[in-house]
């Protein structure tokens, strides 16, 4: 069974508050990680199940933010899904570059490593990945 718990941020003391539904179980934390911490363990207490079991039960509803901040955070993380792709690709053409310079320009790894600006240990892992 899966249990939901609603988090919410009190304006005045600045705490998160988290509430477990169709459970008489609350909690609160200074932080995100701290209160969804201290609600799966308060579920673990109420059930009488252990802590990672409780964990596992228990999935959180996102508190309400408003629209611009959605949209800069969903901004956020497609500009990290496009640098992730980027730097795969980076390392891709870094992999094919030192390949070439060692198995078609015959430099040792120590020369394609001063002209990739990389040292000579990343070349031979670049080479044997």
């Amino acid at each position: 069974m899966t249990y939901y718990a609603t988090l919410e941020l009190d304006p005045r003391s600045r705490q998160w508050m988290a509430d477990i539904e169709d459970l008489p179980v609350h909690t609160w934390g200074r932080t995100l990680s701290k209160v969804k911490a201290y609600a799966a363990e308060a579920l673990a207490l109420h059930l009488d199940l252990d802590l990672d079991a409780a964990r596992d039960q228990l999935s959180f509803r996102t508190p309400q933010l408003p629209a611009p901040v959605l949209e800069a955070m969903d901004q956020a993380e497609s500009t990290r899904s496009e640098a992730d792709t980027a730097a795969a690709r980076a390392a891709a053409a870094k992999a094919a570059a030192a390949r070439a310079l060692v198995d078609e320009a015959h430099l040792s790894m120590r020369d394609a490593a001063e002209l990739l600006g990389v040292s000579h240990q990343r070349v031979q892992q670049l080479l044997a990945g």
